[in-house]
């Protein structure tokens, strides 16, 4: 059986899509817990609304955190497997059946499929996806030290709650990537891709996307969490050394631009990534041109602060 957490807090109508798309799911064999992470809009008659459809539980706890949510969630899983769902997103019909075919096989531990990412709701798969940015990569080991490729709602797994691995409750942005470090880097997981696209990433403006809204300051909590990444999983890889020194440039650069009241480009890390996973596995070094194509607005001049108002800056 497949134990799916799903965090949730405040967003009711999002919820209602997420449990829809586990209605129609082709593996039989799963059961769903969700946590209410202390919404003031309760989640429970959402719930309420698909007992007589789905096996489902709820949690309803004080505010703590989409980790902690998650956490909790696990604590309680009955599953052998565990699959996580964010609020806003969905699973395409074949997810669960195509991640427990692999895992059941006893050749992973851990598999993801693609996923759509897109900045409007769907339900389904568009009959056009070419318009729709994509996580669709196999799985690097090492490229795994140096950018987060794998989407949470896309990862089915061996039910770990009988480890000390957790989701580190510290941490509000890429919380899943530091998870998924821990169990292939200290637990020995053998990752796989399922090779084909099993869910959608939902990054729709103005809908309380953690994405969208990290965007709106800087440094950005993506930044962050990235330097706090690159300090706990060290590395003396000089290849994978060079591809952070990139990431860490392009954070500078997004954030500046952050600072000059622009707004950042769509999708603008899923470009980053598509643009230099093929050739870290290609074994190239990191093209630093490509800064240049994605974010050109980093070559406007700095904003100045006049001398009268140093002294109220903060940063």
């Amino acid at each position: 059986m497949i134990t799916v957490i799903i965090p949730t807090y405040n967003r009711p109508g999002p919820l209602h899509r997420a449990l829809r798309s586990l209605v129609r799911q082709e593996h039989p064999d799963f059961e769903v817990v969700v946590i209410d992470d202390g919404g003031t809009l309760p989640a429970r008659p959402v719930v309420e609304g698909w007992r007589t459809t789905l096996p489902i539980r709820l949690i309803e706890t004080d505010r703590r955190g989409v980790s902690a949510a998650r956490n909790t969630g696990l604590a309680t899983a009955a599953g052998e497997f565990v699959a996580f769902l964010d609020d806003d997103d969905i699973m395409l019909p074949r997810h669960l059946r195509a991640a427990h075919t692999v895992l059941d096989r006893g050749s992973a531990d851990a598999v993801y499929g693609g996923a759509l990412v897109s900045s409007r709701w769907i339900e389904s798969t568009p009959r056009d996806v070419r318009w729709l940015p994509r996580k669709d990569y196999d799985f690097d080991s090492r490229f795994l030290l140096t950018a987060n490729y794998i989407h949470t709602g896309s990862l089915v797994c061996r039910n770990f709650a009988d480890t000390a691995a957790r989701f580190t409750e510290s941490m509000t942005h890429c919380e899943d990537w530091d998870l998924w470090l821990r169990l292939h880097h200290s637990l020995g997981y053998r990752f796989a891709y399922l090779g084909e696209t099993t869910s959608v990433y939902h990054q729709v403006p103005r809908s309380g996307s953690a994405v969208s809204a990290a965007y709106l300051s800087s440094p950005t909590p993506f930044t962050l969490a990235r330097r706090h990444l690159f300090r706990t999983w060290p590395s003396t890889d000089p290849q994978i050394s060079d591809y952070r020194a990139w990431f860490t440039e392009f954070d500078t650069r997004l954030d500046r631009l952050i600072d000059r009241g622009r707004p950042a480009p769509a999708h603008i890390y899923e470009s980053a990534v598509r643009a230099l996973h093929r050739s870290f596995v290609d074994g190239a070094p990191a093209d630093r041109s490509v800064l240049d194509s994605i974010l050109p607005e980093y070559r406007f001049t700095p904003k100045t602060t006049p001398s009268s108002q140093v002294s109220d800056v903060r940063r």
